[in-house]
């Protein structure tokens, strides 16, 4: 197998990883995925490391969503495969599709869907007994956490196609398991220190992939129960999130998702049946409204991969997007309703001080679109951050909170760079633009060629954001707009996901800040700090009085958010 192999598996499994909301709980066979080596990567942070005691660390970017809340089968087909199995050979491409078919056939109909899930997380907030199949199932971390005999002699774990069977398992799971998976697997050896507050994201994308996307599925036949899975609208989500949320508070505050084309068909319907008919829909922007205002939720997310732009999209053409769009009642206007529910929710966040997270790296387009009669581009161009630039130079928007998330994070060091580089000018030209470092892969991939501050893939990828993004005065003032998060639902397939936190936490300190005061000081507000600006829960902010009432209502201890105070000053 060569290097290029190797990675281009590495990145298909970790695409496919996106699928799940959580990590690989009770899915792998202990067996085969044996932990037999020590970890040293993980021991950069122990008890002695004062700087981060006691700091209630916020993990703004992961999920625990499951497969009745995104159109899984379409997801790999239209997304995942064409763009991270390109350099399988032919040989392992048909066996891997035999395995998500075989797989997905089998297992994604037994997914809970709203009223179980609800049903169990009631009995659970009322002091009930849960039945001995779901007690005990969702905290526990798998073996694939701590490692394998594999990963010490250096082999790519990913090569083993058959993996993706026990990745694609924990779509089944209920999302409080997932959520709970979630927190154990986020963990510091330092006592009382962790992860404070996760805010898990809800993803929208039935209506650019439930529709079918660009080209053909290359998955045969895996059964209709797996593609007439009944899917949970958003509203149905927003629900379970805040029962999840009451049922861990202090630890749980979700972004809600928002898709403009489910609101552009939300108003178009309403209009047609008129204010007072009982068809009228709840909109995407009334679910966005209800989950901010009433449920606990913290933020917004988007998804531009699936093909649409953060604004602009009026002047695409209709066959610039998924086929499905032509099929709108609106299709002549339909870029046009797309910016018009876009600039709908940037309003009402910029009204309630309501930040935004946005998927911003070159990675799960929905598909092609083409530009001339000889060049296509792919859908994940859209999630370039120019098009934030378009966003905050409109009237009234320029002060919204936007995370653009993954950092511009791609395989091509070149575009990565050039991405990086517009965050930055954005950084620089206004006030509350963000940006996470969540799913880095090399930050786990060489605990056996290094210790203590010399893991070479860690530094490789963190090197040039000290030296080109945060240098100078601009870095100064930028360093304090980055934000932790561990993207889970993809890290869940990687080696030594649970070791995340302790090596990022402690390679941002000493590869990009170094050592002494600023340094902690600096890596204190990327753990924690920035996101507690970025969320608004500072004593004052709109959100934190949000919380503070809908903690009250559910007669829960709003002190919890006092944790958050002082950090974030």
């Amino acid at each position: 197998m060569t290097p290029v192999d190797s990675i281009n598996r590495r990145a298909l499994l970790g695409g496919i990883s996106a699928l799940a909301g959580a990590g690989l709980t009770h899915a792998l066979p202990g067996a085969a995925l044996a932990a037999s080596c020590p970890n040293a990567c993980r021991s950069m942070i122990g008890a002695d490391d004062a700087w981060i005691r006691g700091l209630p660390i916020i993990d703004a970017h992961c999920h625990i969503f499951n497969a009745r809340d995104i159109p899984a089968i379409h997801f790999i087909t239209k997304v995942i495969l064409p763009h991270y199995a390109t350099e399988l050979s032919t040989k392992n491409r048909r066996r891997l599709e035999s395995e998500i078919g075989d797989h997905a056939a089998g297992t994604l109909g037994r997914t809970p869907g709203f009223e179980q899930e609800r049903g169990v997380l009631e009995a659970r907030l009322a002091g009930e007994k849960l039945p001995l199949a779901l007690s005990g199932s969702g905290g526990g971390l798998p073996d694939f956490a701590h490692g394998s005999a594999r990963a010490c002699f250096g082999a790519d774990v990913t090569d083993n196609i058959g993996a993706v069977r026990n990745l694609l398992s924990i779509l089944t799971r209920f999302r409080f398991q997932n959520f709970e998976s979630l927190m154990a697997s986020n963990s510091l050896d330092v006592p009382g220190t962790g992860v404070a507050l996760f805010t898990p994201a809800m993803v929208d994308m039935d209506y650019w992939l439930g529709f079918g996307g660009e080209g053909e599925a290359t998955i045969g036949d895996v059964g209709t129960e797996a593609f007439s899975l009944r899917q949970s609208a958003p509203g149905e989500q927003v629900v379970l999130t805040e029962l999840i949320q009451r049922l861990h508070p202090g630890r749980c505050h979700g972004f809600v998702s928002f898709c403009p084309w489910r609101q552009a068909e939300d108003t178009h319907h309403n209009a047609d049946v008129g204010e007072d008919s009982p068809r009228r829909r709840e909109s995407a922007l009334d679910v966005v409204r209800d989950a901010i205002l009433n449920r606990g939720f913290v933020g917004v997310k988007l998804y531009p991969p699936m093909g649409f732009l953060p604004l602009g999209n009026a002047a695409i053409p209709i066959d610039g997007f998924p086929v499905a769009a032509a099929a709108a009642p609106f299709a002549d206007e339909f870029g046009l309703r797309i910016d018009a529910a876009l600039h709908s929710l940037y309003a009402f966040c910029v009204e309630h001080d309501v930040p935004v997270m946005v998927h911003t790296a070159p990675s799960n387009g929905a598909g092609v679109f083409r530009i001339t009669s000889s060049k296509q581009q792919r859908y994940e161009e859209r999630a370039h951050p120019n098009g934030w630039a378009r966003v905050l130079a409109e009237p009234g928007l320029e002060t919204l909170k936007v995370n653009l998330a993954h950092f511009g994070n791609s395989r091509d060091a070149d575009k990565m760079g050039e991405w990086r580089d517009f965050i930055g000018q954005l950084m620089d030209a206004y006030p509350n633009v963000y940006a996470d470092l969540a799913h880095y892969p090399e930050m786990l991939m060489d605990n056996f060629t290094g210790t203590g501050q010399h893991c070479r893939e860690a530094a490789q990828i963190l090197t040039p954001i000290r030296k080109e993004f945060l240098k100078n005065e601009p870095g100064v003032k930028r360093a304090q707009r980055m934000l932790y998060g561990s993207d889970w639902s993809m890290l869940s397939k990687e080696f030594y996901y649970a070791d995340y936190l302790p090596v990022v936490a402690n390679m941002y300190r000493r590869k990009i800040h170094g050592v002494g005061a600023g340094a902690e000081k600096n890596a204190r507000a990327f753990l924690s700090g920035n996101a507690i600006r970025y969320l608004g829960l500072r004593p004052g902010d709109k959100a934190r009085a949000r919380l503070e009432a809908w903690y009250s209502k559910h007669n829960l201890d709003p002190g919890l958010l006092t944790r958050f105070d002082v950090v974030g000053e």
